[in-house]
């Protein structure tokens, strides 16, 4: 247990006085960094007084929340200014006599981290304490993502493979077409739907935006789905592990704008959407258990027989295929 944690332990529990968490503990880092380089401290202190320490401040304020991800932003700089001070006195040199070529072997040393020396490098500037030194901003690698035949297949396999749940085509044709983030999806109500003179509209912001006539009969199939019955179970596909298609105990209660499953006119309702595959993972990893959904029976073939007069053992059962066109004709 550390003390930061015993700390804001007893000042939760009102047994100690709040404190101004984010300057306590970059001020007591900064008297730290100056007792191992004490050649720097009126440099440092200076930095941190009139520069960082009023900038850290202000970003509390306007982005209220957790301290640690600033806290160690400071840190970052603090660590790094002492550094390169260092590093230039033991070549014989000042702050005010470093020259850009020094400068440069000394980020190339470890270029991933050493760029964030560029604010120390600013301030020293416009304090007259260094020369103008150019410190480019810290390089970012380049996104990797799926090329555009990929994309468009995935894409398509989404709108047109029945294979995969629906819940799974719709937030993967959503994904593909607007880049929402898996989270906004899964917090969309079935109200994000609404159609206008025959056009369906999916509304993600304030701006309705006009579906295609597929991925608009897919949300529609989706939104008419009936609620799943309180404390209502689905057992996992076979041969699907529960990593990636996980069966909850006890699903969450349902609301009044969730998205319901597809039900069977002679059997149960369906599985919950958030039951077989959820709709944070993707499309391609929703392919891996599309051997398995192939062979998965309706909802209501786990549904036990009808009895009575009426009863034959002849009557026509709903297949997949019957189960499959009813959900086009949707």
């Amino acid at each position: 247990m550390t003390a930061e944690y015993l700390r804001g332990l007893l000042t939760a529990y009102q047994v100690r006085e709040p404190r101004d968490e984010l300057t306590v503990r970059i001020v007591r880092h900064l008297e730290r960094t100056v007792a191992r380089h004490p050649e720097h401290g009126a440099l440092l202190r200076a930095y941190v007084r009139w520069s960082l320490l009023p900038r850290a401040r202000r970003r509390q304020a306007a982005r209220a929340g957790g301290v640690k991800h600033r806290i160690r932003w400071a840190y970052t700089r603090i660590n790094l200014a002492a550094e390169l001070l260092s590093t230039t006195a033991g070549h014989g040199l000042t702050l005010a006599t470093l020259d850009q070529g020094r400068l440069d072997a000394w980020l190339a040393a470890k270029p991933g981290t050493r760029y964030e020396v560029r604010d120390f490098v600013v301030w020293a500037h416009r304090r007259r304490h260094a020369r103008d030194l150019l410190v480019p901003h810290r390089p970012k690698a380049d996104p990797v993502g799926l090329d555009e035949d990929s994309h468009w297949d995935l894409f398509h396999q989404c709108l047109t493979d029945t294979r995969l749940d629906l819940e799974v085509r719709a937030a993967g044709a959503i994904l593909l077409m607007f880049g929402q983030h898996p989270t906004r999806i899964a917090a969309l109500p079935t109200t994000a739907r609404t159609t206008h003179d025959g056009t369906a509209f999916l509304t993600l912001g304030r701006t309705p935006i006009p579906l295609p006539t597929t991925l608009a009969d897919i949300l529609a199939t989706l939104a008419d789905r009936p609620l799943p019955r309180a404390g209502q179970r689905t057992p996992v596909p076979a041969g699907c592990s529960p990593a990636i298609c996980p069966a909850p105990t006890s699903p969450p209660p349902p609301s009044a704008d969730a998205w319901p499953p597809i039900t069977s006119p002679t059997g149960p309702p369906g599985p919950p959407p958030w039951s077989h595959s959820r709709v944070t993972s993707l499309p391609r990893s929703s392919v891996r258990c599309s051997a398995s959904t192939r062979s998965r029976p309706s909802s209501g073939a786990d549904a036990p027989p009808p009895t009575g007069p009426h009863t034959s053992k002849h009557a026509p059962r709903q297949t997949t295929r019957d189960r499959t066109e009813q959900v086009h004709q949707v």
